[in-house]
């Protein structure tokens, strides 16, 4: 399957971009906004980012946070990723940038379908886990 990130995004929809990414409004937002940072390469997983890009995509986030709580009335802006299997067929590696207000019930609304983590072992792997 192609990728809508590699083939699909045409130029007059990024509204920002660096070396290594672009930004674009979600097709399908969640909230007013919705912005997506878009991995320029086909990365997969953050896992596959380097250091300096990594610090690249946090620089990033901070100047559009800072663009929303400076510009605009909003009182947050929620971060998500997605990582392996569960990411979306036909994209790759993107942040979710959420513009929140207090008593919009985002988190409210989300339904889980909850499985357990052993937390005594997820505590355990933290400690141990080294760089």
């Amino acid at each position: 399957m192609a990728c809508i990130f590699c083939e699909g995004i045409e130029e007059t929809q990024i509204l920002l971009q660096t070396e290594n990414y672009k930004v674009v409004l979600d097709i399908d937002p969640i909230q007013s906004g919705h912005l997506l940072i878009i991995s320029k390469q086909h990365f997969m997983d953050i896992r596959e980012l380097s250091d300096s890009l990594i610090l690249e995509l946090f620089k990033l986030q901070k100047r559009i946070i800072n663009i929303f709580e400076k510009h605009f009335l909003v009182d947050g802006v929620s971060v998500f990723q997605n990582n392996g299997t569960i990411m979306d067929e036909g994209t790759h590696f993107h942040i979710h940038l959420i513009p929140r207000y207090k008593g919009d019930d985002f988190w409210t609304n989300q339904k889980v379908n909850c499985r357990p983590i052993l937390i005594p072992e997820l505590v355990k792997q933290l400690q141990n886990e080294r760089e």
